[in-house]
């Protein structure tokens, strides 16, 4: 039974990471509610963020300023001593590839 038990745990927490959101973060811009958030997140790169500037258009990528990280739940560059790791998450709408 405890066999049983750590095998579907494992199973469950494998499939878990499996379905996590590994892109970059880019979001297409499509959506007013886009436009309105304005900044996201650079999965890829913490001293980045993405930002929806038109409508329709691919955000545009901003660098943070040096020694400072992007953190999502401020929506600003922040200190690396301010600065927490995130769960990404998946944009609204993504950029076309």
């Amino acid at each position: 039974m405890k066999v049983q038990l750590a095998l579907t745990s494992l199973l469950v927490i494998s499939w878990g990471v499996a379905l996590a959101y590994d892109g970059d973060g880019q979001p297409g811009c499509k959506t007013q509610a886009e436009l309105d958030i304005a900044v996201f997140r650079n999965n890829w790169d913490a001293t980045s963020y993405w930002k929806c500037e038109t409508l329709n258009k691919p955000a545009i990528e901003i660098k943070c300023p040096s020694e400072t990280g992007f953190m999502d739940s401020l929506k600003n560059c922040v200190n690396w001593e301010e600065w927490e790791w995130e769960k990404p998450v998946e944009p609204i709408s993504e950029a076309d590839q």
